[in-house]
C-alpha cells in the first residue's frame, strides 16, 4: 500500500490492489482522495513534492515500533499510531530542522491481537470500552439502495 510514496519518488501514479496489513485503515491501493490532492496542486508535481511526503511502513516495522516505544517511553501505540510515529520519525531524520506531532484516534485494545503479541502482556481495557463489551450486536440487513437507507434513518 505504497502508491503515494512511490508516486512521490517516480511521478508515476499506479493504483494497485490493496494488501491487508495490521494497520487496516491504511490498506488502500487506490486512494480516492489523492486525485483531489493532485487537483489542489494543479497537477504540478514540484509544488506537491514540496508540500507532501509519504512513507510505506511494513507490518514488521510497525510491530517493532510498538515494542520500542512501549519499552523506551512506556507509551502503548496502536498499529495506526505506530505507522504515523515511524513515518514522522523518518521524515524528521531527513529534515532535522523541522518538528512534528502525530495523533492517534484508536486505543490499542482495538487491536489487542496485534499489540498483546508484541508486548507479551494483556492490555487493560478502559472503563469506556468495558461498558460496551457485553452488549448484544445489533444489525439490520437491507438492500444496497439509497432510498431504503434514507427511509430507515429517517423513520427509526
Amino acid at each position: 500500500n505504497k502508491v503515494v510514496p512511490e508516486f512521490l519518488q517516480t511521478q508515476n501514479y499506479v493504483p494497485q490492489k490493496a494488501i491487508a496489513t495490521i494497520s487496516n485503515a491504511m490498506d488502500v491501493g487506490d486512494p480516492s482522495n489523492f486525485v483531489r490532492i493532485l487537483r489542489l496542486f494543479n497537477f504540478q508535481f514540484s509544488h506537491l513534492k514540496n508540500a507532501l511526503s509519504g512513507y510505506s511502513i511494513s507490518d514488521e516495522e510497525t510491530r517493532q515500533t510498538i515494542k520500542e516505544v512501549y519499552e523506551k517511553e512506556n507509551y502503548l501505540l496502536d498499529p495506526h499510531g505506530a505507522v504515523a510515529y515511524l513515518a514522522l520519525k523518518n521524515y524528521l531524520e531527513q529534515h532535522p530542522e523541522h518538528r512534528g506531532i502525530f495523533l492517534e484516534t484508536a486505543h490499542p485494545v482495538k487491536f489487542y491481537d496485534v499489540v498483546e503479541s508484541v508486548i507479551h502482556q494483556r492490555i487493560p481495557v478502559p472503563d469506556s470500552v468495558q461498558g460496551i463489551l457485553d452488549k448484544e450486536k445489533q444489525s439490520v440487513k437491507m438492500d444496497v439502495n439509497f432510498e431504503d437507507l434514507k427511509d430507515y434513518l429517517l423513520n427509526r
